[in-house]
């Protein structure tokens, strides 16, 4: 097992298999961000041999894939089913434009998917992303749901964009019986721009009170906190700023180039390449983990005051 310097059991590990993203949305892109040189982004290989570490020497379980949009990986099905043969839980989290491709296999091999909508309304989605693909995320939400597939919905609420959108995104996942999950935006952006959007759970959930009975279910998750609304629509909420879940939290991330980012909010990685290349060390590697994971910081209730150096297209949602 792995445990951080304050205790806390690390059991979660997600990995960003790519920083390409074909969308453009403003509270995940810098502009004039470029992307990693190809050379840097870890091979198939390279994290395979990084989740075998973790899953036989820390007995992690739990694996989510990440981007970027990862579904945008060439050879992500293949990747994969190599980690499902592992006997991993594996997760997927996407912007669905290009779930219609995949959502006959996601669903077969029970990959658990976090679609990003954060909209129903075609110029609010070319708003928030830069284009309007709409359509083809809500074919892949229905190609996905009708395989079979096991899906919850991430909306970040933006004040004056979309958090007029509130009861319509959650009747819309009423209908088709998932989980819609509210997340504050988060200060990855200037200041300003998080300050001008930024809508508080408590926010959120006032406005739901108003139409209805929410009854706390319990913790989805270490991030999620589940309520049922009206008796037949589970709501999660996932408030990093005004309810921070630092204590609990369990994770850490890699990045598409290979670097180990313990906070989201930290502005340091620590990279994984000198162990992968030109050969794996597989010893090495073990006792890095153990080491770097000490320097696990307690979150954002402390590091909240700085913004975060990496960008989330870059970092992984």
């Amino acid at each position: 097992m792995l445990f951080d310097g304050f205790g806390r059991k690390i059991d979660y590990l997600r990995i960003s298999v790519t920083d390409r993203c074909n969308l453009s949305c403003f509270y995940c892109r810098k502009n004039g961000i470029e992307g990693f040189p190809r050379n840097e982004i870890l091979t198939f290989e390279e994290i395979e041999f990084i989740v075998d570490i973790f899953k036989n020497e820390f007995e992690i379980k739990k694996l989510r894939l990440t981007g970027g949009e990862p579904l945008m990986r060439k050879g992500i099905d293949s990747l994969i089913c190599r980690l499902c043969s592992k006997g991993l839980s594996v997760n997927l989290t996407t912007n669905g434009i290009l779930l219609f491709k995949f959502a006959k296999f996601l669903a077969e091999q029970g990959i658990g998917v976090n679609l990003s909508l954060d909209t129903l309304n075609h110029n609010k989605f070319k708003f928030i992303t830069g284009f309007d693909f709409l359509d083809y995320v809500l074919d892949g939400l229905e190609q996905f749901l009708s395989n079979g597939g096991n899906l919850k919905i991430n909306t970040v609420v933006l004040k004056g964009v979309n958090d007029d959108e509130i009861f319509d995104l959650i009747d819309f996942a009423g209908k088709k019986g998932v989980e819609i999950r509210f997340i504050e935006f988060m200060p990855f952006v200037g200041k300003d721009v998080w300050s001008s959007y930024f809508v508080s759970e408590d926010e959120i959930k006032s406005r739901i009170e108003r139409k209805g009975n929410l009854v706390f279910l319990g913790n989805g998750s270490s991030t999620a906190r589940v309520y049922l609304f009206d008796n037949r629509v589970r709501i999660g909420f996932i408030s990093t700023v005004t309810r921070p879940f630092c204590d609990s939290c369990s994770r850490i991330r890699i990045t598409s180039d290979g670097k180990i980012v313990l906070c989201m909010f930290d502005d340091r990685g620590y990279s994984l390449k000198k162990f992968l290349r030109p050969e794996f060390d597989g010893d090495a590697l073990r006792k890095f983990i153990i080491d770097i994971v000490k320097k696990k910081p307690r979150g954002f209730v402390d590091l909240k005051d700085k913004m975060a150096k990496f960008e989330m297209i870059k970092l992984g949602g």
